[in-house]
């Protein structure tokens, strides 16, 4: 005789099995938030990346290119210094960097100017600019051009390599071999790097300031790129062993 009852689970069973599948859900979605935000994480991090490697990319070029020329004074005559660096310099929240550069294009002359540039590195508002002026010697008053290469800026400062030496302060009536920058942000902490300066530069100050040995600044300064690119990346080597800052 077979029994009429049915089977089934009883509700001990259910509550398990309601349990565990709960459970699971839980892991599934911890699993889940974690690869989101390790992605948003990878992200951010190779958007930082990307943000220092140009700037570095934009410093390397414009320091490959540096020239050894005075700025023009107000009442006509010339400084004694080919580049200039302090706190006190166009109101920089941290140290700044001012010099002239070769090897800006001008593709076939169509622009009323050389390859001579100014530029000048500035932290302002926790960012570091790169300014330039469409001139080398820009009329006074005049806005400079403004490119934000780095934000979350804390501080910058330069060493140079004068006399087989790392200085903070130098008389900057020459280029050094070589120039130090570190700088300290809020993500990454302090970032060192060393770029080797052309050797034997030219003075600038015999070229007109409408740049008119153009093609001898541009090939100075691809033959200059070209044995900084030998000598080894950024200058690293120069000054081994010393401290910069």
């Amino acid at each position: 005789m077979y029994s009429s009852r049915n089977s089934g689970f009883t509700l001990l069973e259910m509550l398990i099995a309601i349990a565990i599948f709960a459970m699971l859900g839980l892991a599934a979605n911890a699993v889940l938030q974690t690869v989101l935000k390790n992605d948003e994480v990878t992200r951010d991090f190779s958007k930082q990346l990307k943000y220092l490697q140009q700037g570095f990319g934009v410093l390397e070029r414009d320091l490959g290119q540096m020239v050894a020329r005075t700025p023009r004074l107000l009442e006509g005559g010339r400084g004694s210094t080919v580049f200039q660096t302090g706190t006190d310099i166009l109101d920089s929240e941290s140290e700044a960097l001012v010099f002239f550069r070769l090897g800006w294009l001008n593709p076939g002359g169509l622009l009323p100017r050389g390859s001579l540039q100014s530029v000048a590195y500035v932290v302002q508002e926790g960012r570091l600019e790169r300014w330039y002026y469409p001139y080398p010697e820009p009329e006074f008053g005049a806005e400079p051009i403004k490119t934000v290469l780095m934000d979350k800026v804390l501080s910058v400062k330069y060493a140079f390599f004068v006399e087989d030496k790392w200085q903070r302060k130098v008389e900057a009536s020459k280029l050094p071999k070589a120039i130090a920058i570190e700088i300290e942000t809020e993500d990454r902490g302090i970032i060192t790097r060393k770029f080797l300066l052309p050797v034997g530069a030219p003075a600038a100050d015999k070229q007109e300031d409408n740049g008119g040995d153009t093609n001898k600044g541009d090939n100075n300064g691809n033959q200059n790129d070209d044995k900084q690119d030998s000598d080894g990346q950024d200058g690293n080597n120069s000054g081994q062993g010393k401290e910069e800052f």
